[in-house]
């Protein structure tokens, strides 16, 4: 690793990274350097730092002495054994928030010398919305294309496995009719999977022009309800639909999408409870409840969701709309909710309004959404 400092207009360079970390002649080395510097022994324990180092780990040069270095970036020994390896900087993470760093390294007798540099969030820094949007506009639009590609060949999955386990195919034994039955689930399974995925897709790719209609928001919601009667009735799962006092049932929206809402927000449900009560609720927001959710005055129509056997903790919420960092965490498990539920969003924010969830500890967790009624 060679450094070069600009000290009095004279390029100074120093070759012996232990010279630099205990001179202290002419130069103060530990602050002209603009880099993090850490020298760790083999074992991670931290023998030196920097003012620079202070400053990334966001803590006292006294404690990073008495500390390891894996108390503060994650696996580092492994990224050290690369980094030495491929000869270039590899990317490191801090273990107390989402920041990242290039750490460069060398490997000297007392163990390693480890440089850090902001170059990755400097980057990202760099990117503004509009060049972050089109690549992400892309890339869903790159997906949509492949749609066909993707879910032709999974439906001739589903299709014939189920004309196998209707006997279309001739007898089977007992054991080919389980396996077959594993097929077909898995499939429809994985079928469904794409087709939200697609449709979350579809809503990043840009937001949808609500083609708007008068209609009643009630009968909409009862037609959703009729729809998924059989699948709530084999689960022991009870539907009520509630109006507040003098609801006005009639509003101007877009039905198509509204009842796209629902049918998601009952599906998400549905999907992780076998029984229990669910209560969807219709009112009108008065104007202290829109000032708490940040809406200006106006004509609004507030739709509520709620379950009482489907209760989320604070690490379930803090995921519940984002499928990209789901897929890193311990909910990896729910990541077709989380994709569901961004999708919900999305369409929401389409309507102009806007979605939020609460769980109530020993109560129920509800889903509700705020749409501008246009009326």
């Amino acid at each position: 690793m060679v450094f070069v400092l600009k000290y009095e207009m004279k390029e100074v360079k120093i070759m012996d990274i232990k010279k630099i970390l205990f001179r202290t002649n002419s130069i103060d080395v530990e602050k002209a350097l603009p880099d993090a510097l850490v020298l760790c022994s083999k074992d991670g324990k931290i023998q030196w730092v920097n003012d620079a180092a202070a400053e990334i780990f966001e803590t006292s040069k006294m404690h990073l002495l008495t500390s390891n270095i894996a108390d503060f970036i994650e696996n580092p020994l492994n990224l050290i054994v690369n980094a030495i390896e491929l000869n270039k900087p590899v990317i490191t993470k801090l273990t107390t928030k989402e920041t990242y760093f290039d750490m460069t390294v060398k490997e000297i007798a007392e163990g390693y010398v480890l440089d850090f540099r902001d170059a990755v969030m400097q980057n990202l820094n760099n990117l503004n919305d509009k060049n972050f949007e089109n690549v992400n506009r892309e890339k869903n639009q790159f997906l949509l294309k492949l749609a066909n590609d993707i879910k032709s060949p999974i439906q001739s999955i589903v299709g014939f496995s189920q004309a196998m386990t209707d006997g279309l195919g001739g007898k089977m034994s007992e054991q080919q009719e389980k396996y077959i039955k594993i097929i077909n689930k898995n499939s429809s399974e994985l079928m469904y999977f794409m087709a939200k995925l697609l449709e979350l897709s579809q809503t990043e790719s840009e937001l949808k022009t609500p083609e708007r209609k008068t209609f009643d928001i009630v009968s909409l919601v009862s037609s959703v309800v009729r729809y998924n009667e059989q699948l709530y009735k084999e689960k022991d799962v009870k539907i009520t639909v509630k109006q507040e006092d003098n609801f006005r049932k009639t509003i101007s929206s877009d039905d198509e999408i509204l009842k796209n809402i629902l049918q998601d927000l009952l599906e998400v449900v549905l999907k992780s409870i076998d029984m229990g009560d669910i209560v969807i609720s219709l009112s009108t927001p008065d104007e202290e409840f829109l000032a708490s959710k940040n809406l200006p005055n106006g004509s609004y129509t507030l739709l509520s969701l709620a379950c009482n056997s489907l209760l989320l903790s604070e690490n379930d919420l803090e995921c519940m709309f984002d499928p990209y960092k789901i897929v890193d965490s311990s909910n990896r498990k729910n990541v077709l909710r989380a994709i569901v539920l961004a999708s919900v969003k999305n369409l929401v924010q389409s309507l102009n309004g806007i979605f939020w969830v609460e769980s109530k500890i020993l109560k129920n967790t509800s889903f509700n959404i705020i749409i501008p009624s246009g009326v």
